[in-house]
């Protein structure tokens, strides 16, 4: 969704959006394919009671069986073979509009979705996909109005509401964006990446204590899931649970292929150095540093250890570096500040 981890004062949101699938995966426990790292797939998201969808050709089922096998190109092939024989066919505009999505081509999948509400404008799962990709081009007004209009007409839709509290968060408008945060959770409680972004969100509007409770609560399911313990860490981290923090940062570590990043390693150093363990801290940053000499993070937060433990010396090479990977980086102003200081008290 466009938004990454920021180290020091800022807690990350998950970045997994919800996107529908096509009507086939909705009633099946999971599909087979795999999602495509940029989207949290939506079955576990679903009312209990979705409204039958419409019928479907032999060509379109041919198209969602292929979707759900990961062969994008054969479902556009499909897809296109249903509208071919029938151009009002909204359920194949839309598939098609997923399958394109799948390929890489949003803006064919952007054409694809208007033609299904043209043909069915009260088909939510369309309008809950065109307002994606609208938000990631940064058609924020737009894709607001379509999530709201959505979230009426399907209420019970735990997708949108989700996918409306991220934009709404975009907006600015934090308590929407709570109480869009609640309705998804109302109808999905257990939905992994919509409780932590509510706990996150807590987090930020101060509410650390129901924010840091939401974020314990959510990685006791997490366990292997790197993005969502790579957000839960620095939540907890804000809310005042360092060890907590610290646990989850290593566990993201250890997820996915195992291999740290810089970034990581930049947060598990932020959280050891809270939970009171600066050699533990010292020595993330550093591995940090090895793994990118140019992470230029890593030596902005090295320098500010090394500054707190009166190493002056240190902490003007490490603000120093930092200057130079980053010279309008986001702490610059802060760096060249406490670089003047450590040069000052250097000499004392």
């Amino acid at each position: 969704m466009g938004r990454c981890a920021c180290l020091q004062n800022q807690v990350m949101l998950v970045t997994m959006i919800v996107r529908v699938l096509p009507w086939m995966c909705l009633f099946l426990a999971a599909c087979a394919s795999a999602p495509p790292p940029s989207a949290q797939r939506s079955d576990a998201l679903l009312p209990d009671n979705p409204p039958p969808p419409p019928p479907k050709s032999e060509a379109v089922s041919r198209g969602e069986n292929l979707l759900a096998q990961g062969d994008g190109a054969g479902a556009k092939a499909a897809f296109e073979e249903a509208i071919a024989a029938d151009p009002q066919d909204a359920r194949a505009h839309f598939d098609l509009g997923i399958a394109l999505e799948m390929l890489g081509q949003p803006q064919d999948a952007e054409s694809s979705y208007r033609q299904a509400l043209t043909l069915q404008p009260d088909l939510t799962e369309a309008q809950n996909n065109l307002a994606l990709l609208l938000r990631e081009r940064g058609d924020l007004d737009e894709a607001l109005s379509m999530l709201r209009d959505a979230a009426n007409k399907n209420p019970s839709s735990a997708s949108t509401q989700a996918n409306l509290a991220l934009a709404l968060e975009d907006s600015g408008d934090v308590e929407g964006a709570q109480a869009a945060y609640e309705a998804a959770l109302k109808i999905a409680p257990d939905d992994l990446m919509t409780k932590i972004n509510y706990g996150l969100l807590r987090v930020r509007r101060g509410d650390t204590e129901v924010g840091a409770k939401v974020l314990l609560s959510a990685n006791t399911n997490a366990a292997g899931n790197r993005a969502a313990l790579s957000a839960i860490g620095p939540g907890l981290r804000m809310a005042g649970k360092a060890d907590p923090a610290v646990e989850a940062l290593k566990g993201a570590i250890a997820a996915g292929d195992g291999k740290p990043t810089p970034a990581l390693l930049s947060e598990l150093g932020l959280a050891q150095r809270a939970s009171g363990d600066r050699d533990a801290a010292i020595a993330s940053l550093k591995q940090a540093i090895e793994l990118d000499s140019k992470y230029a993070t890593a030596h902005y937060l090295l320098g500010n250890i090394y500054a707190g433990d009166k190493k002056f010396s240190e902490a003007e090479r490490h603000y120093q570096a930092y200057l130079k990977l980053a010279p309008n980086g986001p702490q610059a102003d802060r760096a060249k500040e406490r670089l003047r200081m450590a040069k000052k008290l250097k000499k004392k």
